[in-house]
């Protein structure tokens, strides 16, 4: 056997172990969220967070639709991707239908730069901006963020409300409680592991929207 076919033998008699040892080191959590309005069931909001040593992949998938009877007044959907590596996003895609509104953003970290095109608008951004996406605590640190429907920047500020008792899974739990304003005011709780838990904001209308983990 020649040195690079018994190399060759060697790479596939290891293959197995590292492709086991790259799936134990793998760990997925799914936080799905139950979306109301005033209390009635209107979606669902489900975020997967895939962790493989520094790397981080994320989907967010947001089914939302507020009808009467059998008709719908209003629908929004929303798949988004992030990929991360060592806490830096790599890149990031949002898909959005806001009522029939189609939004398409796309960004890559290249250059030095986050190349961001949102609807066809390109710009570029320091490296260090992030998606206005909740399940990452970090965000609150931020004074601006990026919003994954149209690719802009929103201003961001956060009040501190302190801890709060929560339903999380119809188990009460302590979660800090923070006010976030972005382009509309929300309140946000994360349990000690820094995972969301809950989500609430004002409608148009003054109706209470809410995210609640289950």
């Amino acid at each position: 056997m020649s040195a690079r076919n018994a190399a060759f033998g060697a790479l596939v008699i290891f293959l197995p172990f590292f492709a086991a040892a790259a799936h134990a080191d793998s760990t997925t959590e799914t936080m799905k969220f139950a979306v109301t309005r005033d209390d009635a069931p209107i979606g669902t909001n489900t975020i997967d967070v895939i962790r493989r040593g520094a790397e981080t992949s994320v989907q967010i998938v947001t089914h939302v639709a507020v009808g009467v009877a059998f008709f719908t007044l209003y629908k929004f959907d929303q798949t988004e991707t992030e990929q991360w590596t060592n806490g830096h996003l790599l890149a990031m895609d949002a898909v959005t239908d806001d009522n029939g509104t189609l939004h398409h953003t796309n960004a890559n970290c290249r250059d030095g730069k986050l190349v961001v095109d949102g609807d066809g608008q390109v710009q570029k951004l320091a490296t260090n901006v992030l998606p206005a996406s909740l399940w990452n605590q970090a965000m609150l640190t931020q004074n601006v963020a990026l919003n994954p429907e149209d690719g802009k920047l929103v201003p961001v500020s956060v009040v501190d409300r302190g801890e709060d008792n929560v339903t999380v899974a119809g188990r009460e739990e302590r979660a800090h409680h923070y006010v976030l304003k972005t382009v509309f005011a929300q309140d946000v709780w994360y349990d000690a592991g820094h995972r969301l838990v809950k989500m609430e904001l004002k409608g148009a209308d003054g109706s209470t929207i809410r995210y609640q983990l289950i």
